[in-house]
């Protein structure tokens, strides 16, 4: 175990690096988790912590605790560092003074055999907290995958992160520059494909059958789903309302959606 204290450090940099950039962690393949409860669910999915980053009042009570000491003793490096580096390490205004690197896994060739009765498609969503709201969905109601756009919030950003509560780590995800023909391929496989938009013939999501391989795609939070991307799906579908409100956030949108899917 070695101690930093300084904030230019080298391995301070390239950590506050992996915080505040998409393109670090993917030119590095690295992300930092923030905390206990992020670290573990991340070491309790398979990763291995290559630093870790701790005060020394948190280094002390991780050796009072049970998985406290699985993660020092899961950890390649250990490094503690001063409260002026955590505060640069974290992007909230209390750190938890821990803070782990791992490494973003290529899961393509493992997500090529999920099964695919029930999937969630994510179009250009723009919010960290629908997507962590989305996946945390997912994961409690059993769907099988969640296919995203590149677009998307990156999901080893610490906001996304944190929203979704460790379930990045246990939830099937592929994230894919072309949407729209990881929707045509789905079409192919058998898999019927509700885009949920409001248009003239738009099926109410109640009257969907969801006992074959469905998947239902949910749009922008401002914009919704592109007509191409429309055009791309089995059909469009739309959640029936009786009040006044022209549409639903797009994380209630997928709950509900997601709840239509599951519950047969």
């Amino acid at each position: 175990m070695q101690t930093i204290t300084s904030k230019d450090n080298p391995k301070i940099k390239e950590a506050a690096k992996l915080v505040q950039s998409k393109k670090a962690r993917r030119e590095k393949g690295l992300f930092l988790t923030e905390g206990l409860r992020l670290c573990m669910d991340a070491i309790k999915s398979g990763r291995i912590p290559l630093q870790t980053f701790l005060t020394q009042a948190v280094y002390s009570q991780l050796e009072q605790r049970e998985d406290g000491r699985e993660l020092l003793s899961q950890s390649r490096e250990i490094y503690l560092i001063t409260d002026e580096i955590a505060d640069k390490l974290s992007d909230t205004q209390t750190p938890q003074g821990l803070f782990c690197t791992f490494e973003i896994l290529d899961n393509r060739e493992r997500l090529a055999t999920i099964k695919r009765n029930r999937v969630v498609v994510l179009s250009s969503l723009q919010d960290p907290g629908n997507i962590g709201t989305i996946i945390r969905t997912a994961e409690a109601f059993g769907v099988d995958l969640i296919v995203m756009s590149a677009d998307c919030p990156d999901l080893y950003a610490p906001k996304t992160l944190r929203a979704t509560m460790g379930g990045v780590f246990r939830m099937p995800i592929l994230v894919t520059d072309d949407l729209k023909n990881e929707i045509l391929s789905m079409r192919k496989e058998g898999i019927s494909v509700y885009a949920a938009a409001l248009k003239q013939n738009s099926v109410p999501i109640t009257q969907i059958g969801f006992d074959a391989p469905s998947a239902v795609v949910i749009g922008n939070e401002g914009n919704g789903l592109t007509d191409e991307m429309i055009e791309a799906c089995t059909a469009p579908m739309i959640i029936p309302m009786a009040g006044k409100a022209e549409s639903l956030n797009a994380a209630v949108a997928a709950t509900v959606a997601i709840w239509e899917m599951c519950r047969k």
